[in-house]
């Protein structure tokens, strides 16, 4: 089975989180980011992932720079799992 090249979203805990450990767990490359990268995401770099500052909301020109500086760590993504999440906690009333 060839190596593939994962960029993962929203990794800086849960789901995303463990979803890395086992997409290297198989031998595959993988970006994992979330928002203060360098502060949030050291565990899963010590476990061989590179890391990545990003923030899905920002404005379309900064993603644009951020899929490039992806492109350029292994020199392409195979796949890609958008698992970055915005929750509104409220009462139903409230929202």
């Amino acid at each position: 089975m060839p190596t593939l090249t994962w960029l993962v979203t929203g990794t800086a805990s849960g789901f995303g989180e463990q979803f890395v450990h086992s997409i290297r767990a198989r031998g595959d490359r993988v970006i994992a980011t979330a928002r203060q990268a360098n502060e949030r995401l050291k565990s899963l770099e010590d476990a061989g992932a590179a890391i990545l500052d990003l923030d899905v909301r920002a404005p379309q020109s900064e993603l644009d720079a951020k899929v490039k500086q992806a492109l350029g760590i292994y020199g392409g993504i195979d796949v890609l799992v958008n698992n970055a999440a915005y929750i509104e906690a409220a009462i139903i009333e409230e929202l």
